[in-house]
């Protein structure tokens, strides 16, 4: 299991750190909590439906205060045991830090020009697992510098500056839901949510059955051309469709779809077809139909390994594997090309589950059970 910890735990940690390093105190200390995807992949950046779910004990704390020097940010990872010396008025060249610099000129550009801070950093979410830890850093930046400078901002208001600074700053191109699941999000509940509209509900989890994340032991980097290109793909298939976005469709266009080029034929349907998965899955969690939801994992990770091509091989042998060690269902999760699977599993089975996963995979490691 990895190293999973309470809010106030977490809290605690990044403010000793930071007294550490700086040697004061923190004028604020926050976090925020990465997330697990259940069902809807790559569908966010085109208007659809997803089904996060924010993660318990897995998340980025932040510590901050005001500085010595106006315009300088003093940012350090108590995780990487690194810092990085910034000015407020840079633009982003690669680093770490850039999600948090982004962050705080999202929202206290005129006041960090004047203060200049301070901020440490500490998380329990593995880098490359698809458990949004940037997501969770730019949340609980955005948290921690609004905190304080004494700005108040919504939840919704924060996820939808969160993923700005990923877009416009950072310069990934990915949809609002892991920014939306980590600032909205309540651990321990599903969180459907309309992209398009950001119409969103909690939704209960199943009783008796836990979702197990599980990390692949296979680090993905979104920033690099594969996120882009199908992002660029479905653009194209939009443009071919004469739709503006892929969720403007449904299942009743799959035969249309079918009849356009076949590579963002393929892109099409898998977002068409993952779009009714959550809808699905909504209404399988609401009744309490654990079968019907862990064929919907099923059927998702297949989509996501033939009509988006994002898995790998080694997520779809433990996908496949956890099916055999007493899953339900199971899917890979987060943005693709590794990272970790999510797999439904009868709390009844927990303990022979982790064993039996971890044994037959050993670079894997189970990150949390929710």
């Amino acid at each position: 299991m990895s190293d999973t910890v309470t809010d106030k735990a977490l809290a605690e940690r990044v403010t000793a750190a930071y007294e550490q390093y700086f040697k004061k105190q923190p004028e604020v200390a926050t976090s925020a909590p990465g997330r697990v995807n259940l069902l809807g992949e790559h569908t966010d950046y085109n208007g659809g439906f997803v089904l996060p779910m924010a993660l318990r004990g897995l998340g980025v704390g932040v510590a901050i205060g005001r500085g010595p020097e106006p315009g300088v940010v003093r940012a350090y990872s108590d995780t990487f045991h690194d810092a990085e010396t910034r000015n407020i008025d840079e633009d982003a060249v690669g680093k770490w830090s850039d999600y948090v610099l982004g962050s705080l000129k999202a929202v206290a550009e005129p006041e960090v020009a004047e203060t200049g801070v301070q901020i440490a950093l500490i998380t329990t979410l593995p880098m490359g697992a698809g458990l949004s830890s940037s997501a969770a850093l730019e949340v609980g930046t955005l948290r921690a510098v609004t905190a304080l400078y004494a700005k108040r901002m919504s939840a919704v208001d924060l996820a939808v500056r969160a993923r700005a600074v990923e877009n416009g700053y950072v310069g990934m191109p990915c949809g609002i839901m892991d920014q939306f699941a980590s600032s909205v999000g309540e651990p321990g509940t599903a969180l459907f949510l309309d992209t398009r509209t950001l119409d969103h509900e909690t939704v209960p989890a199943l009783p008796d059955h836990s979702f197990v994340i599980v990390e692949s032991g296979v680090s993905h980097q979104l920033t690099a051309d594969g996120y882009a290109t199908r992002v660029a793909e479905c653009n194209a298939a939009c443009k071919a469709l004469g739709v503006d976005l892929l969720s403007d469709l449904g299942i009743g266009d799959l035969e249309r779809i079918a009849a356009i080029e076949p590579l963002l034929g393929r892109r099409a349907r898998h977002i068409v077809t993952d779009n009714q998965r959550v809808l699905d899955g909504v209404t399988a969690l609401r009744t309490g139909d654990a079968a019907r939801f862990a064929q919907l994992m099923i059927d998702s990770h297949a989509s996501q390994r033939d009509d988006f091509e994002i898995t790998v091989p080694e997520t779809d042998a433990i996908a496949s594997g956890a099916l055999e060690m007493g899953a339900l269902g199971a899917r890979q999760t987060g943005g693709g090309w590794g990272g970790a699977i999510v797999a439904l599993v009868p709390n009844t089975a927990l303990a022979d589950f982790g064993e039996a996963i971890t044994s037959r995979f050993p670079k894997t490691r189970v990150l949390a059970i929710t």
